[in-house]
């Protein structure tokens, strides 16, 4: 049984979204070193990116596929911006602003890199969706 929004699966039929290795979705996480939520994980092991839906204005990258990726940019966001390990920069940068993910509490920002990064890191920032769950729902307005 899913766990993931209801119609995630009918914006997601097209072959192309279908993740053909699961293996890579766990040996990403586990190099990244986050425990992420049961919904982050079922989305990736089940759908391979990118993502581009209208109703959020970013690209969802994949976990692992294609030279830009999850990995790449958040560990490019852990050194040159000093990002915690539990955060992971979900999407292409729009207008100076990425999404990311809190792996610990599972809350998605919208954040900009123009101060609201570090309100991020001091805690001090209201997340755009609650848990990734909600993101996923808006994301595919499903």
């Amino acid at each position: 049984m899913s766990i993931l929004p209801e119609r995630l699966n009918e914006v997601l039929r097209e072959e192309i979204y279908t993740r053909n290795n699961s293996n890579l979705v766990r040996d990403s996480i586990d190099r990244l070193g986050v425990d992420t939520s049961a919904a982050f994980q079922e989305f990736y092991t089940r759908y391979e990116g990118p993502f581009w839906e209208g109703h959020v204005p970013f690209e969802l990258l994949d976990l692992v596929e294609e030279e830009n990726n999850i990995e790449s940019y958040t560990y490019l966001s852990r050194r040159e911006h000093g990002f915690l390990n539990r955060y992971l920069v979900l999407s292409e940068m729009s207008a100076n602003a990425v999404l990311v993910l809190d792996s610990e509490t599972d809350k998605v920002y919208t954040v900009n890199f123009e101060g609201e990064d570090e309100l991020l890191f001091q805690g001090a920032f209201k997340e755009t969706w609650p848990t990734f769950w909600d993101f996923l729902k808006a994301y595919f307005n499903c």
